[in-house]
């Protein structure tokens, strides 16, 4: 199955201190996400972003998983600190 037709819908939850928010959600049809073609496997990060009035979804970057604070810089990029004596 190469195309789905789908629903947007909002949920709406409730935290523990009472505080209600809403949650908002796509749901992708089973036949759609098992397919041998879909893109995406089990616990892949995504990078969803919006052009014009497209809603694209892609396998995240590491420069996009780094921007978002999903990974933590290397040493090397952070680079190290020198102490005085």
């Amino acid at each position: 199955m190469r195309e789905a037709v789908t629903s947007y819908v909002i949920t709406k939850k409730r935290m523990p201190d009472g505080r209600v928010y809403e949650s908002p959600r796509i749901y992708l049809p089973t036949k759609l996400t098992t397919d041998s073609n879909f893109p995406f496997g089990k616990g892949t990060m995504l990078h969803v972003r919006l052009e014009g009035r497209k809603l694209i979804v892609e396998p995240a970057a590491l420069t996009v998983l780094r921007k978002f604070g999903k990974i933590r810089k290397t040493k090397t990029a952070v680079g190290k600190r020198i102490r005085k004596k």
